[in-house]
Parts: C-alpha cells; structure tokens; sequence
C-alpha cells in the first residue's frame, strides 16, 4: 500500500523537477527577445542602406549569424537539462497516478 509518506515524497520530488518549467520559460522568453533583435537587424529598412551585395553579405556573416548561432547554443545548452528534468517528472506523475488509483479503487494488495 503507499503510505501518506511515500506519497508526499512523491510529490516533493516532483515540485523539485517542475521548478525547471520556470527556468525553460525564462531561457525562452530570453531567445525570443533575442529573435525579435535579429528580426530588427535584418529588416527591410537596415538592408537598404547597404550599397553592394557584398556589403550586406559581410554584415548578415558579421552580425547577424553570430546572433543567431548564439540564440541556438543557448537553447541547446539550457534546455536540454530541463526537457529531460520535466520528462522526468511526468513519469513520477505517471507512476504516482497509477498508485493513486490502485488505492482509491481498493484493488491494493501490497503495493
């Protein structure tokens, strides 16, 4: 049977998981802020004053991939770790759900 124990360690474990949520949705709220500036760099109105091809080639190598490259480095990099912290969490939800059900159901028998 699960004791009231086990099930509030349960859900402990799982508050500490989720914390990640807020970490993902500030690393994303950060890379779409720095989107919206590579947007800005790239419009209409900054590629017309570039008088030659060439010049704005040399600014989009210059400038812009750099921006970019660094808004996917930074996403692989801190979200990896919190992706597979919430997976994580879901399969201790997935569990903790099973045995919450066994319980309500009566059907525990040892568990």
């Amino acid at each position: 049977m699960i004791s009231f124990r086990e099930m509030l360690d349960s859900i402990s474990r799982l508050v500490e998981l989720l914390k990640t949520t807020a970490e993902a949705e500030t690393t994303y709220r950060r890379s779409v802020a720095s989107l919206s500036d590579l947007q800005t760099m790239l419009d209409r109105a900054r590629m017309r004053q570039f008088k030659t091809p060439a010049e704005m080639a040399e600014y989009i190598e210059r400038v812009a991939i750099p921006q970019l490259t660094g808004i996917r480095d930074t996403l692989e990099v801190t979200t990896s770790g919190h992706f597979s912290k919430m997976r994580t969490a879901t399969e201790l939800a997935g569990r903790l759900e099973l045995r919450l059900q066994a319980l309500s159901e009566g059907s525990v028998d040892g568990l």
